[in-house]
């Protein structure tokens, strides 16, 4: 008899059978459990464990083995919705084959496709437990046994009176220094003696590792090294090998992090430079029913929600879908709330949708309570006490960085905003000032979540502290995250000159490398001119993104804000975020969109936009150059030009009616001319040449000239 035969009898066992017909369901049960959450992690010795989810209750079991039909079987004893087996007897770095499979009561089975994996290699030292890929660039989990806790501890407190950091030392001989945490019983349950730090190696080869665990009032927000005791495992080490880099790998893990490079660019730390397209909104995303623990408090109740949580139901249909899950070893995730039952389907689809229309940046709040929302926090309790403030819910965080890891390999970065404007959320923590509360704030979300690969840190929302805390705020988020993700802040409405004090006074501080906009959207092009000049002169370019718009997109303003704000922020340097404006649902907006499709048609024209940068020309190098076109419609403020001189020049007419002149006097070459079309993404009409030397005439458009056209000139001999 096969396993798969033995199982479900075991199974069908356990399980309530009737012979009555009158007991029988009306309809048979077709569907089988849904897998997800499927992940791989090793262990060295010659061990990993395979976890996965089932949307019902189900048994399970693997298959696994070197040959191209895995031949070892082994079954998980338990009956529900998560599963876990042990893979034993695995030869280090070799590769294996795997398949899962979960069955349930009416006898439906599903199976996944036969993956590959490469076992860990040896993982020498006793006292903790190493699992994840083991590969450069994916996350790396070392648990300890320590101290047991709960997270609502008062004395000790977990997160406030230990502090674990892990001193990591690659095959290069540099060492980084990676803060941990406090994880109750490691699989979400809030007491246990799980200590953990999540690591992101850069490099192939021979890791080792000594962690410094340390005990005290409030040791965990004290920067020196010395601070507290030894306690319990400190001084425990290890080594790992971990594999080289995957350049196939899914998503941002096959480039790395995401750096700032002293230009007006980011760049993946073994990949491009990176040209953000993405979506501010809804800025309360964390406010999903799928989370533990997320309980609206009535901030906004007019924003027609189902208890006031989002739950994205459009979008149960892009969870699991064949064109979105199934990436390498791992699979969608799944989880549910054990409060509301609702599973993660729902905001797992919403970003698998995001990424299958090439959004590629998400904005929103980590704490809003006070704010706009009140649904958004990290806390065991939603008071303003100081024991609500300096207690974490640690199922809730874990929940958040399955959702974050999964946005990684999709290829859709996040931008974490730390604060929000209404001065009652401002001055929540340490009533507004850089305590112990704050401090704590930032540590746990560095440590849980600083791995990720493509992150910024944004201060606040319409930031209205005071300039000098808020560089302080970022010195000490600088001085925890070892990987130095960028940081920056919102501001509030800009004025059409685009001049911001709060700017000036930071203009060349090493502790920012990025801005964060809001302002009308006709300012665009001169606001990111602007802001690229005055960095670029204070000796630090920043990364200058136009991150909140005050007109919302909405279903139907798509094409307008392309020709008066797409092109103008993208073609003058700058970088872009859409954000939805206040409606009721079904369009919804900042803080109710269910949606995501409702905005479409702009998704698609800001990949347009991206690709013809990203695909056809080294936009990274190029200048805003308006100054070289002449005589253009002055529609929608007339033309947006970037350019190399000599090499390279691109330029957007909003109104191809009337095109006039592009001064190529300053160059002798030979150049190909072509049309790109904004609203298809496609070129269209025939190349055709043109030569330097003179001021040129800049040929019709191939149809439509009232309509909005890209002209792009390259070397011939390219």
């Amino acid at each position: 008899m096969s396993l798969s035969l033995l199982a479900l009898g075991a199974f069908l066992a356990t399980t309530p059978q009737s012979t009555s017909p009158a007991t029988q369901p009306l309809v048979q049960d077709l569907d089988p459990p849904k897998i997800g959450s499927l992940r791989i992690d090793q262990h060295g010795n010659g061990r990993a464990t395979v976890t996965w989810s089932t949307d019902d209750v189900s048994f399970g079991w693997a298959e696994y083995g070197q040959g191209l039909r895995p031949a070892t079987r082994v079954s998980d004893p338990r009956i529900g919705r998560d599963h876990s087996v042990q893979l034993h007897g695995l030869t280090p770095n070799a590769v294996y084959g795997l398949r899962v499979h979960s069955g349930d009561a009416a006898r439906n089975v599903s199976s996944t496709d036969r993956m590959t994996f490469r076992s860990g290699g040896a993982v020498t030292g006793n006292g903790f437990e190493v699992a994840g890929r083991m590969r450069a660039w994916f996350p790396l989990t070392i648990s300890f046994p320590g101290p047991m806790a709960d997270e609502r501890d008062a004395n000790p407190n977990p997160f406030l009176d230990y502090r674990l950091q892990v001193e990591f030392t690659g095959p290069d001989g540099n060492t980084v220094s990676v803060p941990g945490f406090f994880d109750g019983d490691g699989s979400g349950g809030s007491a246990g003696r799980v200590w953990r730090v999540r690591f992101a190696p850069h490099l192939g080869g021979a890791w080792s590792f000594v962690a410094r665990f340390r005990k005290g009032v409030d040791v965990a927000i004290d920067l020196s090294p010395g601070a507290g005791t030894p306690a319990s495992f400190d001084a425990t080490s290890g080594t790992f090998e971990i594999h080289p880099r995957d350049p196939e790998a899914e998503g941002f893990y096959r480039w790395g992090k995401l750096l700032y490079v002293s230009d007006h660019y980011l760049e993946f730390y073994d990949g491009p430079r990176f040209l953000k397209g993405g979506t501010n909104s809804p800025e309360n995303l964390l406010a999903f029913a799928g989370f533990d623990n997320t309980i609206d408090q009535g901030g906004r109740p007019d924003v027609g929600l189902d208890l006031g949580l989002h739950r994205f139901e459009p979008h149960l249909q892009d969870w699991g879908a064949e064109q979105y899950g199934g990436l390498g070893t791992f699979q969608d995730p799944l989880f549910r709330s054990r409060d509301t039952h609702v599973d993660a389907k729902g905001l797992v689809g919403a970003l698998n949708y995001l990424a299958s229309v090439h959004v590629n940046s998400l904005f929103f709040l980590t704490m809003n309570l006070g704010g706009d929302g009140w649904e958004v926090s990290p806390f065991v309790g939603y008071a303003r006490t100081a024991f609500d403030k300096t207690h974490y819910d640690v199922s809730k965080l874990a929940q958040w960085n399955q959702i974050f890891e999964h946005a990684a390999r999709l290829g859709i970065s996040v931008q974490v905003v730390l604060a929000e404007n209404e001065p009652e959320n401002r001055n929540w923590l340490d009533d507004g000032q850089l305590g112990r509360e704050r401090k704590l704030f930032y540590r746990e979300m560095v440590a849980r979540f600083g791995h990720i690969p493509a992150i910024k840190w944004n201060i606040a929302e319409e930031c209205e502290y005071p300039i000098a805390l808020v560089a302080e705020f970022a010195g000490y988020i600088r001085d925890l995250d070892p990987y130095d993700h960028p940081v920056g802040f919102h501001v509030n409405l800009l004025p059409t000159t685009g001049e911001s004090q709060q700017y000036d006074d930071v203009l060349g501080d090493v502790r920012f490398q990025t801005n964060s906009l809001q302002a009308i959207p006709n300012t665009a092009s001169d606001l990111m001119e602007l802001w690229r000049e005055k960095s670029a002169e204070a000796g630090r370019k920043w990364v200058v993104e136009f991150d909140e718009q005050l007109r919302g997109l909405t279903d139907a303003n798509a094409s307008e804000l392309r020709k008066l704000q797409l092109y103008d922020t993208l073609f003058s340097g700058g970088h872009i975020e859409w954000y939805s404006g206040y409606f009721d649902l079904p369009l919804g907006g900042d803080l109710n969109l269910e949606d995501f499709r409702t905005r479409e048609e702009m998704w698609n024209y800001t990949w347009h936009a991206r690709k013809i940068l990203e695909e056809h020309v080294p936009f990274w190098l190029m200048e805003p150059m308006d100054e070289l076109v002449e005589g253009e419609s002055l529609a929608y403020g007339g033309a947006e030009v970037l350019a190399i001189p000599n090499y390279f020049y691109l330029g957007y007419f909003p109104d191809a009616s009337l095109r006039g002149t592009i001064d190529l006097r300053h160059t002798r070459r030979h150049f190909r001319a072509r049309w790109y079309n904004p609203r298809t993404g496609e070129f269209e009409g025939p190349p055709g040449p043109v030569i330097g030397g003179t001021r040129i005439a800049i040929p019709p458009a191939p149809r439509d000239p009232g309509e909005d056209w890209v002209f792009l000139l390259v070397p011939s001999s390219l």
